[in-house]
C-alpha cells in the first residue's frame, strides 16, 4: 500500500497507536481461478441521424458533399477517441511511458543472454487480454497503492515459473523506457543489506544491458576473474562480490578505458548503492547520504530512496524501525523531496540452514514482512513485499536468490520509479 509522502508538516515518531490506523498488509495468495476483470469497451458509437433540419439532405454540389461528409468523418473519429479513452483508462493519473511494440524478449540484444540461458519470457509473462479488442494497457495497475499491492500479494502456478501479482499486472520495461523514467529523478538510492545489494545487481545489468558481468566492475577484473564471475556467479561467489558495481559513477569514470566496455544505455541520473547493517549507521554513510541529497540544491526533482534492512539483523524489529527513522529524518532535514520505498525481505528457501529456521524461517520472514510493512506506512512510507515473490522461487543457499529472481525485483522497484510524481 502506498501513501504520498509530502515535506510538510515534517513526519513522524512512530507510536503503536500510530501504527494502529493503519490496515495490515496480508500478502495473501491470488485466487488463480479468477481471471483479472477488464474494463467493456464500447461495442459501437451512435452519431444522430436526422439532418434534415441542418438541410443536408437536400442535393448538394459535389464540392459540398464531399465537405459535408468530410467533417462528419472528423466528427465520428474524435467521437470514437474520446470514447476510447475515457473507458481504456479509468482514474489513470500516473504517466508512465509504454511502447505499444510487442517484444518477445527484452534481453534478446543484452551480452550473455545466450551463455547466462536467461530469456525475459522466462521471468515475467505480460498480462493476457480476454478478448481481441481488449487493450492490454487496461490490464495494469492503474495507480501505485493498486501496483505495491498486486507486486506484494502475487504468486506461482509452479515452482521458479514466472510470477502473476494479483488483480492487476506491472510492465517490463525496455532499457529506453528505463532511461525515461530515471530522467525524472535526480538520483536514486539503494539502502541496505545483501539482499538489496543483490537487486542493485540486477539494477545495473538492465541498464547495462548485460546480464553476464553488469553487475561488476569490469575495468578492475582479470581475464580469468571474469570468465569465472559470469552469469548467476555475480551473486552467488564471495570473490565475485568483491568487485560489485557500488556506483553509478565508477561506471562512467573507469569503464569506457577497458578492454571489457559495458557502458550505461543512459548516465544522466546517478545512483548508488550505501550498504548498511546496523542502525545506527556510521557517521561516513551520513555524510555521503547528505552530499547526495544536496548535489543540486535548486533542483526540484526528487531523490528517489529504496530502504531494505533484514537478514544482516537477525530480523531485528527494533532495529530496522530505527533505521527507518534515522533516514527519513536526514531526508527531512534536506527539505527535499526524497520518496521512500521499503524492500521486505525473501522468503527462505529449502537450503537454509537448520540453525537458523527457527530465527530466519519462514515464520519469521513472514512477521517481520507484515509488521515491517505496517511500520513503514505509519511513517507514510510506501512498502513493498517479496516473500510471495519468493515463496515458490529457487535459492542457492537459502537465503538469496539468482539472476532469474533479482532481476525482476529490480524491475518492481523500476515500476514504482515509474509511478513517482516527478515534481
Amino acid at each position: 500500500m502506498s501513501h504520498p509522502r509530502r515535506l510538510s508538516p515534517p513526519r513522524r515518531a512512530s507510536s503503536s497507536s500510530a501504527a494502529s490506523h493503519h490496515q495490515s498488509t496480508a500478502y495473501s495468495f491470488p485466487r488463480f481461478s479468477s481471471a483479472p476483470q477488464t474494463p467493456q469497451y464500447l461495442k459501437a458509437i451512435e452519431i444522430p441521424s436526422s439532418w434534415q433540419s441542418r438541410g443536408l439532405d437536400k442535393p448538394r454540389s459535389y464540392t459540398t458533399r464531399w465537405l459535408v461528409a468530410s467533417l462528419a468523418a472528423v466528427a465520428l473519429t474524435l467521437l470514437l477517441l474520446l470514447a476510447r479513452s475515457s473507458v481504456s483508462h479509468p482514474h489513470q493519473t500516473d504517466r508512465i511511458p509504454f511502447s505499444s511494440s510487442d517484444v518477445d524478449d527484452f534481453f534478446n540484444h543484452f551480452e550473455g543472454r545466450q551463455d547466462c540461458g536467461i530469456a525475459s519470457t522466462d521471468i515475467y509473462l505480460p498480462p493476457h487480454a480476454s478478448h481481441a479488442t481488449d487493450k492490454k494497457q487496461s490490464l495494469y495497475c492503474p495507480n501505485r497503492a493498486k501496483l505495491l499491492d498486486a507486486m506484494s500479494g502475487g504468486g506461482r502456478h509452479g515452482f521458479n515459473t514466472p510470477y502473476f501479482p494479483l488483480g492487476c499486472h506491472f510492465r517490463w520495461y525496455s532499457t529506453a523506457e528505463i532511461c525515461m523514467i530515471l530522467d525524472r529523478f535526480d538520483s536514486v538510492v539503494f539502502l541496505g543489506d545483501d539482499t538489496l545489494r543483490h537487486i542493485y545487481s540486477a539494477f545495473n545489468m538492465l541498464l547495462r544491458e548485460n546480464i553476464a558481468l553488469g553487475g561488476l566492475k569490469q575495468w578492475e577484473m582479470k581475464d580469468s576473474e571474469m570468465e569465472t564471475c559470469r552469469c548467476e556467479n555475480q551473486l552467488t561467489r564471495p570473490e565475485c562480490l568483491l568487485h560489485a558495481v557500488a556506483d553509478s559513477q565508477s561506471v562512467s569514470l573507469n569503464d569506457a578505458t577497458s578492454g571489457h566496455s559495458s557502458p550505461y544505455l543512459c548516465d544522466r541520473t546517478p545512483h548508488l548503492f550505501i550498504p548498511i547493517d546496523r542502525s545506527p549507521a556510521p557517521e561516513n554513510l551520513h555524510t555521503s547520504f547528505s552530499s547526495i541529497l544536496h548535489r543540486e540544491p535548486d533542483s526540484y526533482k526528487p531523490i528517489a530512496v529504496i530502504h531494505s534492512l533484514s537478514l544482516a539483523t537477525s530480523l531485528a524489529w527494533p532495529t530496522a524501525t530505527s533505521s527507518m527513522d534515522e533516514w527519513v529524518t536526514l531526508a527531512d532535514i534536506s527539505q527535499k523531496n526524497v520518496p521512500f520505498l521499503w524492500v521486505g525481505p525473501n522468503a527462505a528457501g529449502h537450503l537454509k540452514p537448520p540453525s537458523q529456521i527457527l530465527s530466519q524461517g519462514n515464520n519469521a520472514l513472514w512477521h517481520y514482512t507484515i509488521e515491517m510493512a505496517k511500520e513503514a506506512q505509519a511513517r507514510q512510507l510506501d512498502a513493498l513485499g517479496m516473500y510471495n515473490f519468493t515463496l515458490q522461487a529457487g535459492s542457492w543457499d537459502g537465503s538469496f536468490y539468482g539472476q532469474k529472481v533479482v532481476l525482476v525485483q529490480a524491475m518492481m522497484i523500476i515500476n514504482w520509479l515509474s509511478r513517482l510524481e516527478s515534481t
